[in-house]
């Protein structure tokens, strides 16, 4: 009886010791983490930590969320010219990557990103009585990034609305 007992129990184990081991590993892939450090040049300027979250990877794509802190400078119109307006500042955005390769296969790839970024303007009292101090610019980037399947390091060049940019990074 006991040992009837055991078979049982050991075979009712069996099939979800090995769900188990199947589900950690799908969660895995969709929790790959990468920082990166991104400079862009133009008529919206910025430093920024990027923090991206792959959401889901799915034959020859795959699609990001991203998000961080950044120090923006942006020209603003201004009494009939234009003037620079800068402060600490926010963005969140979504990523879509693709290429000729499976995503987990490839080390190239295209990219397209657009979102928001989210900023505060200081230090222009005569600017901030006419639009405020915060705002809110758009951001989208078409661009190449390199992520080598087998290295924790990322390189991003990319061009956006009027403005270029690269990113660096790590897992």
């Amino acid at each position: 009886m006991k040992k009837a007992l055991l078979i049982t129990a050991f075979l009712i184990l069996i099939p979800y010791i090995s769900a188990q081991g199947q589900e950690t590993d799908s969660l895995e892939t969709k929790k790959d983490r990468f920082t990166t450090l991104d400079f862009k040049y133009g008529l919206l300027s910025y430093l920024a930590i990027n923090s991206e979250r792959m959401l889901k990877a799915r034959g020859r794509s795959a699609t990001l969320l991203n998000f961080g802190p950044s120090y923006i400078a942006a020209i603003v119109p201004h009494a009939g010219g234009s003037n620079i307006v800068h402060g600490p500042g926010i963005h969140t955005t979504g990523t879509l990557l693709w290429g000729r390769k499976p995503y987990r296969l490839r080390d190239t790839h295209f990219e397209f990103n657009a979102g928001l970024v989210f900023g505060l303007a200081f230090h222009q009292p005569s600017i901030a009585h006419e639009y405020g101090e915060f705002f809110i610019y758009p951001r989208t980037n078409l661009g190449f990034r390199h992520q080598s399947p087998t290295s924790d390091r990322i390189f991003r060049f990319y061009i956006g609305f009027v403005s270029i940019g690269f990113s660096i990074g790590f897992k």
